[in-house]
């Protein structure tokens, strides 16, 4: 069978690219994911019109259903560290009145 003939799964490829639109996902967010999902891969980030757009540099070549999986890797990953942003905002106000009890009450700070 010639390469030409061969499925696009086997084909091999060292990077992998993913878009996000920053108006809806934070350039930090996309930095984080791509911090999350670097196991045998390097993610450079470029903003490109409004897009943060991540090339995943990967090793050594990679069969394409591997990149693919990679991609979509960082695509939950990223809508999971914008979703645990969300919830961090969310729940700041009562986060921070635990640990205020929680030192109030530890003996750390003098009565002075």
């Amino acid at each position: 069978m010639l390469m030409a003939d061969a499925p696009r799964d086997s084909e091999l490829v060292r990077t992998a690219q993913a878009k996000f639109d920053l108006s809806v996902f934070g350039l930090d967010c996309v930095k984080r994911a791509a911090y999350r999902v670097t196991g045998n891969a390097a993610v450079e980030i470029a903003i490109e019109g409004g897009f943060a757009v991540c090339t995943i540099n990967f090793s050594k070549a990679v069969g394409r259903a591997f990149a693919d999986a990679a991609v979509e890797r960082l695509r939950l990953e990223v809508l999971d560290q914008d979703l645990r942003g969300t919830i961090a905002a969310e729940t700041a106000s009562v986060r921070n009145a635990v640990l205020a009890l929680a030192f109030s009450r530890s003996g750390l700070q003098s009565n002075d």
